[in-house]
């Protein structure tokens, strides 16, 4: 029952936690012109374009796209992070021995990468932009290549490292790293 709790409780937070950012996100690209220039490139009222579609339409068309995969992109990466701490939280309040817990560390290491094949997503879909709109698209390649590694290096120094320390010290006959 607790841990359905738990689990329950995660879920919620995370839908929450997904819900606000994309909202923020949107709010911001409806509001804000700087903040929807970064998406579009160009400002309205730009000459008309072959085929009768003006360069603003077109721009506005692809600044959507590139704000849906960045959005896409952030809550997946927000989703992983997710993943991630409920593995390794597992991991620690497991009842394994200590060798045991760092063999499933190791073997959890795909787990630890995956921000950066979220980021790497991020980078491949937005070329998918590049043709409408070459700026929106190196934003959304940058931001989420940058989103990735930041992520991975979050999750690889602040949750797994002293996780590991400390079963380390454990196995050395350390309490905790305690000298």
């Amino acid at each position: 029952m607790k841990k359905t709790a738990l689990v329950v409780l995660n879920i919620v937070l995370y839908l929450l936690l997904a819900t606000g950012i994309a909202y923020l996100i949107l709010y911001f690209y409806e509001t804000n012109t700087v903040f929807r220039e970064l998406f579009e490139g160009v400002k309205p009222g730009a000459p008309m374009g072959p085929g009768g579609s003006s360069a603003s339409s077109r721009n506005e068309v692809a600044g959507k796209m590139s704000l849906f995969i960045f959005i896409v992109v952030i809550i997946v990466q927000l989703f992983v992070l997710f993943l991630n701490i409920t593995m390794l939280r597992l991991v620690k309040k497991s009842l394994d021995p200590v060798e045991i817990k760092l063999k499933k560390l190791e073997n959890a290491d795909i787990f630890l990468d995956l921000p950066l094949y979220v980021g790497l997503f991020g980078t491949i879909s937005s070329f998918v932009v590049i043709t409408y709109a070459p700026q929106a698209s190196r934003l959304i390649a940058y931001s989420s290549t940058l989103n990735g590694i930041l992520f991975g290096v979050f999750l690889r120094t602040v949750l797994l490292f002293p996780l590991k320390q400390k079963l380390l010290g454990f196995r050395a006959g350390k309490l905790g790293g305690d000298k």
